[in-house]
């Protein structure tokens, strides 16, 4: 099974978050479906086994580093995928856009929220995955306590397409 780099990139912007309960507009993201129809029948632990099985041939496999760390994600075993995309970034600028965006999401799940917020920056900057960027960076700027920030963030991800960033805008920065 193949799982190509931009669709496991552009997949994270349906994951859910867990973040700290000062943040109020949160809750617009954790209303996502943790697992769509197709996902259930996907074996990550299969896909991290093949993955690794293949790096065992080739340690530069740059495919199968990423691919197993998305799968790592998904099971939850983030401190693993985020040493996989560190590894990856270090080894090769040509996969830092996807490797960057989903270190972002890895950070989240740790609460690494500052390293997160760094990544979704440099994806911003980098003008890649955008609409996802500038919504979950909107959040982490909540969590922050930069309400002004993140309406401003939700402003342009609801403006890229970011149902979510629009309706966070919609429902916390009325008065901002």
């Amino acid at each position: 099974m193949k799982i190509y780099p931009l669709l496991i990139a552009c997949s994270l912007g349906l994951a859910t978050y867990t973040f700290t309960p000062k943040a109020k507009a949160h809750n617009q993201f954790n209303k996502v479906k943790e697992s769509s129809h197709n996902e259930l029948n996907v074996n990550y632990r299969k896909i991290i086994k093949n993955s690794s099985k293949e790096l065992r041939v080739d340690k530069t496999n740059k495919k199968a580093l990423l691919t197993r760390a998305y799968a790592k994600g998904k099971i939850k075993n983030f401190s693993g995928a985020l040493k996989d995309l560190n590894t990856l970034i270090t080894m090769d600028s040509n996969f830092n856009d996807s490797a960057i965006f989903l270190r972002g999401w890895m950070h989240i799940n740790l609460k690494n929220y500052s390293d997160a917020m760094d990544d979704y920056s440099r994806s911003i900057e980098k003008n890649v995955f955008l609409k996802t960027s500038y919504g979950n960076r909107g959040f982490l700027k909540e969590i922050m306590n930069d309400t002004e920030g993140a309406c401003s963030d939700w402003k342009k991800g609801g403006e890229l397409g970011n149902e979510k960033a629009f309706s966070a805008f919609e429902n916390h920065c009325k008065s901002v």
